[in-house]
């Protein structure tokens, strides 16, 4: 059997063309460099043939690490079985080679990785941050400061508005003590409350503005509060991690991190955002009935909040599309309402 190839000495960075000569009744190699007029002997237990991996050129490595490398997979294949007097193709050839095998192993990855991702990873977020010490909250999930950096502006409520609003949800805010609550206000973002994972919840200058009654600041701030109650924050935050570091460990390419994690990531975190939000929406309803607040002004400031961010697609593109790829549609929400009425 004549094997076309290169060879390598191992002693140099020089390749020489060559031809390798298997004699299978003496169990011999000969290595012909054809530019040398040269011939190298080895017997077949000096040599390691490496295992084949789809049509990539293979290596034959002997003694003082010389290497005779060559794209001629079939005919080594054969020398390999003639050395070993069995099919030496590795493990990993056979699979690549096998279309059924091939199949159910894509099946399984696709059904693991939307199981995972669907199911493993928001429930392993949940567990953890419902058990997590509180302390975790205040120490490593505190972003006030941050956004003050980066987003907000200080509030350009009057300290008299500020004053009225801090009284009007005190005594709500005492009631959920368990949760730390502090109430805040800012400027720099359009109508928006937001709640931290450290009890802070923030009511932007715009949002207060928008709210035409006390009940509906309160239905919002019951909702903040639902947030807050079933740690979506910091769910979201772990559920985020886990994502990127699923995508990063798959991709093995940490390089490329913000490209390849950041659609997946975002994508995902919208959609676990809408159940939030909805978990939330259902919280403010009980608590609002609770507290014997007329459940409309839940379902009127929903509206305010639609009008204000479709008026702000004339200013700002995409303000309300925004709006809905984390939140559920308005419909939606007061439709939830309607159902929780009836249900009383």
């Amino acid at each position: 059997m004549l094997i076309d190839g290169i060879y390598l000495d191992g002693k140099t960075s020089k390749r020489h063309n060559a031809r390798l000569e298997v004699i299978n009744d003496h169990k011999l190699i000969h290595i012909h460099l054809t530019d040398q007029q040269q011939s190298l002997c080895f017997e077949f237990n000096q040599c390691n043939i490496e295992s084949r991996l789809g049509n990539t050129p293979r290596e034959i490595a002997f003694t003082d690490a010389q290497l005779f490398i060559t794209d001629n997979n079939d005919n080594v294949d054969t020398f390999s079985q003639w050395q070993h007097s069995s099919n030496n193709k590795s493990l990993l050839y056979r699979l690549e080679n096998n279309l059924p095998m091939i199949s159910v192993f894509t099946l399984a990855t696709i059904v693991f990785l939307y199981s995972a991702i669907v199911y493993g990873i928001p429930s392993a977020a949940k567990v953890i941050a419902h058990n997590a010490p509180s302390f975790t909250s205040d120490k490593f999930f505190s972003s006030l400061d941050v956004l003050d950096n980066t987003v907000f502006e200080p509030s350009e409520l009057s300290m008299d508005k500020q004053q009225e609003i801090r009284a009007l949800a005190s005594p709500y805010l005492a009631l959920h003590s368990d949760l730390t609550p502090k109430l805040e206000f800012r400027s720099g973002m359009q109508a928006n409350a937001l709640a931290l994972p450290n009890g802070v919840i923030v009511f932007t200058d715009e949002f207060v503005k928008l709210a035409q009654s006390d009940d509906q600041l309160v239905a919002v701030l019951f909702h903040e509060l639902g947030h807050l109650k079933h740690k979506h924050m910091t769910q979201r935050i772990l559920q985020d991690a886990m994502i990127t570091l699923m995508v990063v460990f798959i991709t093995g390419d940490v390089e490329t991190f913000d490209l390849i994690t950041g659609l997946p990531t975002l994508i995902l975190d919208m959609a676990y955002s809408r159940e939030f939000e909805i978990e939330a929406d259902n919280y403010a309803l009980q608590q609002l009935d609770k507290h014997n607040i007329p459940l409309q002004s839940f379902v009127s400031i929903m509206r305010n909040l639609e009008s204000y961010y479709q008026a702000g697609d004339d200013s700002q593109s995409g303000s309300f599309t925004d709006f809905l790829s984390t939140h559920p549609s308005t419909e939606q929400r007061v439709k939830l309402a309607e159902q929780f009425k009836s249900a009383l």
